[in-house]
């Protein structure tokens, strides 16, 4: 007689300020027969998804308690922890700023009213890969360096303070300024995203996160004019990750401690196996002026 085989059901992380909706949410999942766990915070949620390790995720980013850089990185260790099976809710009122995050991030929306009716069809497909978000991230080519331009004449060696890195991929170019502060060995990082094809007003509310060998360290998102700004201790292996567009993000190795901006070697690392497409700029027959 052939072993009878046991299905875990599926766990799915619900987190939200409204509880009125989350009760919602458990009641719906309990009739499909899955497990629910419920957080009304940010610190909840990232505990909550390291000890039951959920295979799906509901959340509400307008977390009463929580600033927008807080909600911000909350949404992108869930998605990435997850493998982009996550589903936000929204509302009417939804911020803008919040809805262009999202979109970056390619993840499904299901509007609070109508919870009952889309969240289940959306979870389903999510849990069974009918539908896969993809990122698909490009490895921004660096066309200008600080550290590399000539000194001036009568000068054989300098430490300069500030440092300028400029970066491009297709039509968006990346300038960022790098400034070693006094009497701290932290540093400021102001940047710029421009669009060449966008006069005027740049990338507005685009997720940048500071990225560490194998966490996000900080998160910004861009103003009207398509700025942010950083202020970190300097360690190997930095990187920014950029989300442009839906579908579209954006890498950028940044420089080690001693200023130097070191050749990945090995493959990049895949965040969510299925989930991510990383694609290198073509190698230019050009030689780069020292």
């Amino acid at each position: 007689m052939p072993a009878k085989v046991t299905r875990t059901p599926p766990k799915v992380l619900a987190i939200g300020a409204d509880w009125l909706v989350l009760d919602n949410i458990r009641v719906l999942l309990g009739t499909k027969g899955c497990l629910c766990v419920v957080g009304s915070n940010i610190n909840e949620a990232r505990a909550l998804l390291e000890k039951e390790r959920p295979d799906a995720a509901v959340l509400d980013p307008q977390l009463l308690d929580s600033s927008p850089t807080e909600a911000l990185a909350a949404l992108h260790t869930i998605a990435l922890g997850l493998q982009g099976r996550v589903a936000v809710l929204t509302q009417e009122q939804i911020d803008s700023q919040l809805l262009n995050v999202v979109d970056a991030y390619s993840l499904p929306k299901v509007p609070v009213e109508a919870l009952l009716q889309e969240l289940w069809p959306c979870l389903d497909s999510l849990l069974h890969r009918k539908i896969a978000p993809r990122r698909t991230k490009h490895t921004g080519r660096l066309v200008f360096n600080s550290f590399l331009q000539p000194l001036a004449v009568g000068v054989r060696s300098a430490q300069p303070s500030d440092h300028r890195l400029l970066y491009e991929s297709g039509d968006v170019m990346v300038d960022l300024w790098l400034q070693s502060q006094r009497d701290s060995r932290r540093v400021k990082l102001i940047g710029q995203i421009l669009d060449r094809k966008k006069p005027g007003p740049q990338l507005h509310s685009a997720p940048v996160v500071l990225q560490g060998k194998t966490e996000p360290i900080e998160v910004a998102t861009t103003n009207e004019m398509g700025e942010f700004q950083f202020d970190f201790d300097p360690r190997p292996q930095l990187r920014l990750e950029i989300g442009v567009r839906e579908n579209y993000w954006l890498s950028l190795e940044l420089p080690g401690p001693r200023g130097a901006i070191h050749e990945v070697r090995e493959s990049p690392a895949r965040e969510a196996e299925g989930d991510l497409e990383i694609q290198k700029p073509p190698v230019s027959n050009k030689r780069e002026r020292q």
